[in-house]
């Protein structure tokens, strides 16, 4: 399957925006300006056809995701694509007019079908956020990400005054087309500009009345353009004012930060693969947590509202930790106060087997490979909702492989010396977790014996 980040697709998802703007503002002045193309561009129209049709092959091929969550599986992928762009892609695509004669005698259509590509501006919606991704280059996760914290305000504008312009272009087109007559002595150019020159004025509201409609469909027209250069305006201003009104604080001191820490890395002359690095922890620190720091926020809070809160966010989290599971209410609230959050990038060293433990950790988001250093190969992934190094808690042994971060890990984590004290609170817990550490033990010893074994025989 092909990932949707891929830069290569990126680039792909380019080249298909430029074909359908194309499309977009050429298909209109052929229909209404009845010019011919030469045989050189018919081919290169051709060769975009072509690429629409491998579009739709590579849509069936590209994952997607889903609340954060990669979905590589065919059939899903398949579904969800049939159920959305599939009809208007493969519409835009199909080459009507090699099969013009066969619609023009059942169907009593003309090689006019090729307005269907028009369908496919449509798209443009989506393609506007690849290349919003692809406008930081690289393939780099955070360089994908960055953009949308640091500058969303001119891709935003850029995507009005985009779709606005492509709006005008087919207004002005429909006026040559309801008034064939429309300086019929002039050349299409000049026909082409005065319409546009009337669709950019009556969208505006400004009317200077030099152009007017002469027919009930002209002056029906007219009004239906003046109520949406309404909705236009409206939507300029209110969005004007809703920017200017309502700043992103958070958003405003994140940027802040980052170029704090930018002038910093500056200053001390950081290499570009470590600064990298801390750029992308304080990007995805944005992108998962909205630069919000727990702990500023839990110092401000009642230790009993800060009780009931950290069990309801936490509760469910150490609930799948088998000496939790069956812990008593008042122990899961002595246990999720002790719960500390830590962040973790991709490729990060969690810890290594080895090394002596002093905690437990759980993972709220992200994913955590389990690895052998021995062999280097990866013995399981624990995704959002598991917990490991639960050992450290209740055994004095050394770690027995090593934990990396798969992804941005937002974890949480419970030191050992928090669960002891936990533990002398309830003496009849603390036996109980006692007595499974002792059978872990012996299950673990279990294993290696008959480990041994194997490599012998």
């Amino acid at each position: 399957m092909i990932h949707p980040d891929a830069p290569w697709k990126r680039i792909w998802d380019l080249l298909i925006f430029f074909a359908i703007t194309y499309f977009a503002i050429e298909v209109p002045l052929r229909i209404v300006l009845h010019y011919k193309i030469g045989a050189e561009v018919a081919l290169y129209e051709r060769i975009i056809q072509l690429f629409f049709m491998a579009d739709v092959v590579l849509n069936f091929r590209t994952s997607y995701f889903q609340e954060r969550v990669l979905i590589t599986q065919e059939r899903k992928v398949a579904i969800r694509y049939l159920s959305s762009w599939f009809l208007i892609d493969f519409l835009s695509a199909f080459p009507f007019d090699l099969f013009g004669g066969f619609f023009y005698q059942y169907f009593g259509l003309t090689d006019t079908l090729r307005i269907l590509r028009l369908l496919r501006a449509i798209k443009v919606f989506e393609l506007f956020r690849s290349l919003r991704l692809l406008a930081m280059g690289g393939n780099e996760e955070y360089q994908y990400k960055a953009l949308e914290v640091i500058n969303p305000i001119t891709f935003r504008l850029t995507f009005f005054i985009y779709w606005t312009g492509l709006f005008a272009h087919w207004v002005a087109c429909g006026w040559i087309k309801l008034n064939p007559m429309f300086l019929a002595d002039k050349d299409g150019t000049t026909r082409y500009i005065r319409s546009l020159y009337w669709s950019v004025t009556t969208l505006t509201t400004i009317g200077y009345g030099d152009i007017v409609p002469t027919t009930n469909i002209q002056t029906v027209y007219t009004m239906c353009v003046m109520i949406v250069g309404v909705g236009i305006y409206g939507y300029v201003i209110g969005n004007i004012s809703s920017i200017l009104s309502n700043v992103d604080i958070g958003r405003v001191k994140f940027q802040e930060k980052l170029d704090t820490i930018n002038a910093f890395l500056k200053y001390k002359k950081i290499p570009n693969h470590l600064s990298n690095r801390i750029r992308a922890y304080y990007i995805n620190l944005w992108e998962y947590r909205h630069g919000i720091d727990e702990k500023d926020i839990w110092q401000e809070l009642p230790t009993a509202i800060k009780i009931d809160i950290s069990l309801f966010l936490h509760e469910r989290l150490i609930s799948v930790v088998p000496f939790f599971r069956e812990a008593t209410e008042e122990l899961k609230r002595e246990v999720v106060q002790e719960l500390k959050p830590m962040a973790f990038m991709k490729g990060d060293l969690i810890f290594r087997e080895g090394d002596v433990p002093h905690n437990m950790y759980f993972i709220a988001k992200g994913r955590v490979d389990i690895i052998n250093e021995e062999s280097g190969k990866t013995l399981t992934t624990l995704r959002e909702g598991s917990f490991f190094g639960e050992m450290a808690l209740v055994d004095d042994g050394l770690r027995t492989a090593s934990a990396r971060a798969a992804s941005f890990c937002d974890l949480y984590t419970l030191a050992k010396d928090s669960f002891e004290l936990v533990l002398q609170h309830h003496p009849s817990f603390a036996r109980s977790v006692k007595e499974m550490a002792r059978l872990r033990k012996i299950e673990s010893k279990m294993k290696l014996k008959n480990y041994k074994v194997k490599r012998r025989a």
